[in-house]
C-alpha cells in the first residue's frame, strides 16, 4: 500500500498479489481517496484505470520478455 497525490489530495493505492497457479498472478489493484462530487470525476477514474491498464502491461512485457524501454508515446501528455 502507498499514497500519492499532488497538493494532499492523498490517493490510497493498493496492490494485492495473489498466485492462481504456479504459472499465473492475479493482480488486483486499489485506488481510493477520489471526490466523487468533482465535476472531473468519472474522468479521473477513465485515466487513471488507462494508466494501470498501461503499467501492468509493461510488467507484464518486462517480466515476460525482458522489455525495458517504454514507448513514452503511449502514455498521455
Amino acid at each position: 500500500m502507498f499514497q500519492w497525490g499532488a497538493n494532499g489530495e492523498g490517493y490510497v493505492v493498493t496492490i494485492m498479489l495473489e498466485a492462481d497457479d504456479h504459472m499465473s498472478t492475479i493482480i488486483e489493484v486499489r485506488e481510493e481517496g477520489f471526490n466523487e462530487k468533482d465535476k472531473g470525476f468519472v474522468n479521473q477514474l477513465i485515466d487513471n484505470k488507462e494508466g494501470w491498464v498501461f503499467m501492468l502491461t509493461c510488467l507484464k512485457a518486462y517480466l515476460e520478455f525482458e522489455v525495458n524501454e517504454l514507448r513514452t508515446g503511449l502514455v498521455k501528455d
